[in-house]
């Protein structure tokens, strides 16, 4: 009984080294890709998607002013109070 009592710690001790070694190799792997995409847009920061280009891309009547909030935002919102209120 004793042995197999051993036996059971040796493999959760095993089982649980594994774990930590898969999760620090994950984490590390994540670390490394994050820092190398970083390092990309660092480098190449007019390549892909900056914001001047995706604003050149939208059509002048969907580009929203700062502080204007679009008609049908404002009438989703109306609806979605009046709805509320009307259930109180």
């Amino acid at each position: 009984m004793h042995t197999d009592v051993t036996a059971l710690l040796f493999e959760a001790a095993n089982l649980l080294a594994v774990g930590m070694v898969v999760v620090f190799l994950f984490l590390s792997l994540l670390i490394g890709a994050v820092t190398g995409i970083a390092w990309l847009c660092a480098k190449f920061p007019d390549e892909i998607g900056s914001p001047q280009t995706v604003l050149e891309s939208k059509s002048a009547t969907s580009i929203v002013h700062e502080g204007e909030i679009p008609q049908p935002v404002i009438a989703a919102i109306a609806a979605a109070i009046t709805q509320y209120r009307s259930k109180r």
